[in-house]
């Protein structure tokens, strides 16, 4: 009977030195359609660290059109983005393009092929086709990406580009040129006229007394061929400046004494940037 004990004893001992070797060399993953898989942790963690990379992945922001109200999402203006794509490869690359405004669903697909150093762009036309949008302003991304096809990065990384490093794999050059205007035009020389005048009488109040009577000058803005009254320009601006009623305007009374012609320049209220749009991974 000791016998038989002792030799259950030393089986059990064994199973259980057994189980704790598999334990320390497999991991239990979760069931699987019914079934659970035993996989070696460390087979794993090497197949993660060299899974190749499929696709390369460069996200680019736009904003496209006009802000005219407070509204936003950014100052009024008026908004254009330049999204420029050069291969600095020494053979052509294959890109897949597509763009999602804020809110809405990924556009299909463009296709396009550059030679080596080869340059294309993507401005805010091709983007409002691409995504049959009408409305003042638009914004929101451009996805554009690179297939990775059969010993394209081997090229340029020995074959050593894997998932997660971002080394070796921007194949092209992408930089988005953003710019922003105030204007509705660009600056250029206008016409105005000096207009030299005296307020005899203000019934309102609000003008300052001491400029009464006193000989005074505003410059407006002027239209080549246009009839234009320099009294009721006069009243408009001091209207504007303060605060007149039509009645207050109506019972202003100014003098002219003089309107001269000259030239002036609109302000150039306008900001540019310009951003490097760098690559993602993806398996």
């Amino acid at each position: 009977m000791w016998q038989v004990s002792r030799q259950k004893v030393v089986a059990v001992v064994s199973i259980a030195a057994a189980a704790a070797i598999l334990a320390a060399v497999f991991s239990v993953l979760p069931k699987q359609g019914g079934m659970t898989i035993a996989t070696n942790s460390s087979a794993i963690h090497q197949d993660k660290s060299t899974q190749q990379i499929r696709n390369i992945i460069y996200n680019a922001k736009f904003e496209c059109g006009t802000i005219s109200g407070n509204e936003g999402p950014l100052r009024p203006g008026h908004y254009d983005t330049d999204i420029g794509i050069l291969n600095k490869q020494d053979f052509p690359v294959k890109i897949q393009w597509s763009a999602t405004a804020n809110d809405g669903m990924n556009t299909n697909s463009i296709l396009k092929s550059l030679q080596p150093q080869g340059v294309t762009d993507i401005v805010c036309k091709d983007l409002r086709q691409v995504l049959g949008n009408d409305q003042s302003f638009v914004e929101g991304f451009v996805i554009i990406n690179v297939p990775v096809e059969p010993g394209l990065l081997g090229s340029l990384s020995n074959g050593s580009a894997v998932l997660g490093r971002t080394e070796d794999i921007n194949i092209l050059e992408v930089q988005a040129f953003y710019t922003a205007n105030a204007l509705d035009e660009l600056p250029h020389n206008t016409l105005v006229d000096k207009i030299t005048f005296t307020i005899v009488n203000d019934t309102s109040g609000k003008i300052p007394v001491e400029i009464i009577g006193k000989v005074l000058d505003t410059t407006v803005p002027s239209t080549m061929n246009e009839i234009s009254e320099p009294e009721s320009k006069v009243k408009g601006a001091l209207a504007k400046k303060y605060g007149l009623s039509e009645q207050e305007l109506a019972d202003l009374q100014i003098e002219i004494h003089n309107v001269g012609i000259g030239v002036g320049t609109t302000i150039d209220d306008h900001a540019i940037s310009l951003s490097k749009i760098m690559p993602q991974a993806s398996g």
